[in-house]
Order: C-alpha cells, then structure tokens, then sequence
C-alpha cells in the first residue's frame, strides 16, 4: 500500500507469508457519496480518486476503500492521520459528516504468495476466484467468527482489516490455514 513497517509472524512452516503491517492510520469519513459537491471536496481534501463501489483507490502513499453507501475508509501514515483530519474537517465543515480516526480500533495483516487466493477461500464464506474477487476489489466479510474485510492489491497479496481486539485469533487463524501440508488439492 505505501510504506510502512512489517512484523513478519509466518515462518518457513507455513506457504505464505503473514505480516502485522504496522504505522498506519485509518480514517473513517461517513457522508454522503452521491452529493458530486461532497465528492469533489472531499478528492480534492485527500488527492485521491473516490472509488466506486466495493473497490480500492491507492497512491504511493495513501489508499482509500468503499467500505458501505455512506462510508470510506482512508489509509495513510500514522504520523499523518492529525493533519489528514483536521484538512477533512475543515473541507467538510457545512457538511453532515463524520471524520474518525479508528488507527488504533484495527489491524492489517498482509499475505504473500502464490496461494493467497486459497487461504482466503479457507476462511471467508466468498469467492475468491478471479472471476469474483478481482484485484482491487475490496469484501467486508468473515473470517471465521470475525468480521473483516479483505482486498488483492496483486495476484500473489492481499490484505486484511480486522478489530484490534480479534488480532491474535485471526492471527492464529492466519497461521494454521497457511500452514505447509494444508493446502487444498490441486
């Protein structure tokens, strides 16, 4: 997505590899998307297309998800998410909205490897094929018992957003369904 730090929590027992993607910001902006004057203030605010439905817009260093009708998600660098929402706030002052930072309420984990597509497959109740999920497409979903969402930015990556407070459990779940002798048949 844009750079930041990685805490590594696979090793060579598993088929993938699993970051804890540490540093960034998240901001929650609720309002509403189809006012094209909102639309218009709010991709000159963040220098950012908004993306269409169910999709990820992303720059060198900031990305922005459709998470429902009235809700964006906006990633950005830790440091920057003060500035990111007092620009939103400012921009969008005479309109009803909402401008939340949620960095510390979530976690992203990132997965790497030529069987992303699978260990999703293994735990969230969608199709990962790329007829379904195509790049770039963003799912609010589970993963197991927990809710999350997950977008492939490439073919072999993919990225998931959880609660803080199921971290581990979707870690661990991360872990096991990539584990070496888990593979589903070919």
């Amino acid at each position: 997505m844009f750079d930041q730090s990685k805490i590594k929590i696979s090793d060579k027992r598993h088929y993938l590899k699993i970051f804890r993607e540490t540093g960034i910001g998240m901001i929650t902006v609720r309002l509403d998307f189809d006012d094209p004057a909102l639309r218009r203030k709010l991709r000159h605010s963040l220098g950012i297309s908004i993306p269409s439905v169910r999709h990820m817009e992303a720059t060198t260093d900031t990305a922005l998800g459709w998470m429902s009708p009235d809700e964006l998600l906006y990633f950005c660098a830790i440091a920057e998410v003060d500035n990111r929402i007092n620009l939103l706030r400012d921009s969008l002052r005479s309109h009803h909205s909402l401008v939340l930072d949620v960095s510390d309420a979530r976690v992203v984990f990132s997965l790497e490897g030529d069987r992303v597509r699978e260990v999703v497959a293994k735990l969230a109740p969608i199709d990962t094929d790329l007829n379904s999920l195509a790049l770039g497409e963003i799912r609010r979903t589970r993963f197991s018992q927990v809710a999350a969402a997950v977008w492939l930015s490439e073919e072999n990556r993919a990225t998931i957003i959880c609660f803080g407070s199921v971290e581990k459990y979707l870690g661990d779940l991360l872990l096991v369904s990539s584990k070496k002798g888990s593979e589903v048949a070919d």
